[in-house]
């Protein structure tokens, strides 16, 4: 998910945020049959470098708010709009599993009422009362008397809800605002269900209607089993105006008319799936439509459509040639095909808005992804925004990581948002060239540690705790996103591209349809790889800062090798909670033209290695990897004799950005700034180049993901 900051708050980093213990079990419930979801679905194609998902393997994950007590198998969902815009009635037949005696069935709820007499159970036409509890997001659907046995059940409910949408006091200076029973000024309709107004090309406007889920927004829209631990299945039907074009997960079916103006649109069963992937968008849009063929032996392809406000239906050429290009790099990546009919983008505006968005760039509902107009529909004759090749490629990413396999709670988020940030850089880099480069990455990569040094640095696996309602679970783009995404790419160095990637061709295909969580991608990368990734994995992501790691050689002249010392120690920083240690996956390039190659995983404090010949060693010759060293003087002068040749302009760049931070540190002396900036190579000339991205300054890439109510935090991380 793409989203831009409403309220940046920093809370103390209490202990709670402190690394939390590394090992332990996998977290699972047993029953991949009870929270998971079936297995893979028919024609589904088994990556060429993986193997088939072994039956036994536990998909599943515990719930953390709502009891494990009750399952949600699928759902038949019906809502209505009322002719304002501004409220609606709902009701849903739910087919569940109950799976021990219970005195009450558990639901998520917020500014929702539930129908007197509307809330029955079947067989026995069994009276439920929906009582609210404590935390006022959370209902008890309790029978009158006595308890409900162990079976399968069909959970009927009736309830009327609230259409947000939001309003300006001031809509020059932005001085206020109302945002329904919101207090913050910065507060965002996109929830649950809410209402933008559309401006087509003529300035005329229209009201229309769309839906948010993440994180666990869809309580707003219906009562619910919202914890990525469940994965119903859904079918959507909308009694909406008969001009209206509609568009929801799963294909849509033939409507009907209603009569007083209004039809009924009904759409096909989702595969199983999260509430917070579920969406609804329904208005006055233009469609532009296009097919994808898939290059996988399936042959099976995607009808595609872009939803565009009226009258934009030819701008989004250029967004649906980005959406082909960017399935067609994931399918190949991943060797796995969406199990999908369509893929949807549904392009948004809002008239009401002097902002280009509501304060969020994209959400990446399964098969029907939401973004903003203003991004992805370039007027005719113009190219796409950065931004939107970005955000584009960013939620294509995520219909595989976040899901096809989804985090099993919010403090792994980094899971889903960590991939899609890796895979939108890769992507637009080989996509777009000319905009894109690694050099852009250098830039970023010294901008996050900045920020990981800094006093409000969290981990990027933060243990949360103490948030209150209506504070983010997750906020600033350094840690969960950017340096995820860095962290990733320092793996995929350390490992090789091809081995990274049948690992992640195993995960995907292992836990389709179910929960990851850090020890099941971690397990499935080092069986491919050959490499223990976990210890590398969880020391980056569960502890904030950046290890320094310093490196000095010595000519062995009587073996005719380079002694190479190796010392690490957290880089000097302000966070209250440090890290301490890491397992540091060190690459060293040496030899003549640092051609050869050695990797070393830094675990202790201190290590010796040796490399054949006499001869100037760089560490983290790509200029990407996640961390920063230091050479000794001796270290030093055999590497400018090494890169004073080096044609690699991202190389330079990070040894020129690694000497201004020491530098700026105290940790070394200022010649060694001037000293690899005098390095007359022909790539030296390219470091005049300003990189063309600021990654950590346009407000639409602080992404926050909101909680509605108290978020409750896990004692400890699942593995």
């Amino acid at each position: 998910m793409w989203m831009n900051i409403r309220k940046m708050r920093y809370l103390p980093m209490v202990a709670a945020l402190a690394l939390a213990g590394c090992g332990g079990d996998d977290g699972g419930v047993g029953s991949a049959s009870a929270l998971g979801a079936a297995g893979k679905p028919n024609g589904a194609s088994t990556p060429a470098a993986s193997q088939p998902a072994a039956s036994n393997i536990d998909k599943s994950a515990h719930p953390v708010e709502l009891p494990d007590t009750v399952v949600p198998v699928n759902y038949r969902l019906w809502f209505r709009p009322n002719d304002a815009l501004n409220a609606f009635d709902g009701r849903a037949d739910v087919e569940i599993k109950v799976l021990k005696p219970v005195s009450s069935i558990v639901v998520a709820g917020h500014r929702i009422k539930f129908t007197n007499g509307r809330v029955t159970l079947q067989p026995g036409n069994i009276q439920l009362i929906a009582t609210p509890q404590d935390k006022g997001d959370f209902y008890q659907l309790r029978p009158a008397s006595g308890t409900i046995s162990p079976g399968s059940y069909s959970l009927h409910m009736e309830w009327s809800g609230i259409i947000n949408f939001k309003t300006y006091d001031d809509p020059v200076n932005h001085t206020g605002g109302s945002c329904g029973d919101d207090p913050y000024p910065g507060c965002s309709a996109a929830e649950g269900v809410f209402r933008v107004d559309l401006k087509a090309t003529d300035g005329t406007t229209s009201g229309a209607i769309l839906t948010q889920g993440e994180t666990n927004l869809s309580r707003q829209w219906f009562p619910g089993w919202d914890e990525p631990a469940f994965r119903p299945t859904y079918e959507v039907t909308a009694e909406v105006p008969q001009n209206w074009r509609v568009v929801s997960n799963g294909a849509e079916k033939p409507s009907t008319n209603v009569g007083g103006g209004y039809k009924l649109v009904s759409f096909e069963k989702t595969p199983p799936m999260p509430s917070y992937l579920l969406f609804f968008g329904g208005g006055l849009f233009d469609t532009y439509e296009d097919d994808f063929s898939s290059p996988l032996p399936d042959g099976k392809g995607l009808h595609l459509r872009v939803f565009t406000p009226p009258g934009m239906r030819d701008w989004a050429q250029p967004a649906m040639q980005r959406t082909k290009q960017a399935l067609d790099f994931y399918y190949r990546y991943t060797g796995i095909p969406l199990p999908l009919k369509k893929f949807d983008t549904v392009a948004a505006n809002d008239a009401f808005k002097a902002e280009k968005n509501l304060n969020f760039g994209g959400m990446e509902n399964w098969g029907s992804i939401l973004e903003f107009a203003d991004d992805i529909l370039p007027e005719p004759g113009k190219p796409m925004s950065r931004y939107g090749n970005q955000v584009l490629t960013h939620e294509v990413a995520h219909q595989w990581f976040g899901d096809l396999v989804t985090a099993d709670w919010w403090d792994n988020v980094w899971l889903n948002e960590s991939f899609a940030r890796f895979f939108e850089v890769k992507t637009t880099i080989q996509f777009f060239p000319d905009e894109f480069s690694w050099l852009d990455q250098v830039t970023n990569k010294y901008r996050v540690i900045n920020r990981d040094i800094g006093p409000n640095a969290f981990p990027v696996a933060p243990n949360f705790n103490g948030w209150a309602s209506n504070d983010f679970v997750v906020s600033a783009s350094a840690f969960v996103y950017n340096k995820g995404a860095h962290v990733l790419k320092t793996i995929e160095n350390f490992v090789g591209e091809q081995p990274l990637r049948q690992g992640l061709q195993q995960y995907l295909t292992d836990y389709s349809f179910g929960n990851g969580t850090p020890k099941r991608l971690w397990d499935a990368v080092s069986k491919s790889t050959g490499q223990a990734v976990g210890p590398i994995g969880d020391s980056y992501t569960r502890q904030t800062g950046v290890p320094l790691v310093s490196l000095d050689t010595q000519c062995d002249l009587t073996k005719n090798q380079t002694i190479v010392t190796l010392k690490q120690q957290p880089f000097p920083n302000k966070n209250p909670y440090p890290g301490t240690q890491w397992t540091v996956p060190i690459t060293l390039a040496y030899g003549q033209g640092l051609a050869n190659r050695t990797t070393y995983a830094l675990k202790d404090t201190q290590a010796q290695i040796r490399i054949d010949g006499c001869t100037g060693v760089v560490a983290d010759p790509s200029g990407l990897d996640y961390y920063v060293v230091n050479y000794s003087d001796a270290a030093w002068s055999g590497l400018l004799t090494q890169v004073n040749r080096s044609t690699d302009p991202v190389l330079l760049a990070n040894l020129k950005s690694e000497a201004a931070l020491l530098v700026a540190n105290n940790l070394a002396p200022a010649s060694r700034s001037t000293s690899i900036g005098s390095i007359a190579s022909p790539a030296a000339t390219l470091l005049r180049m300003t990189p063309r991205t600021n990654e950590l300054t346009t407000p639409q890439e602080h992404p926050a993901l909101r909680y509605q109510g108290t978020f409750t935090p896990r004692k400890v991380l699942t593995q």
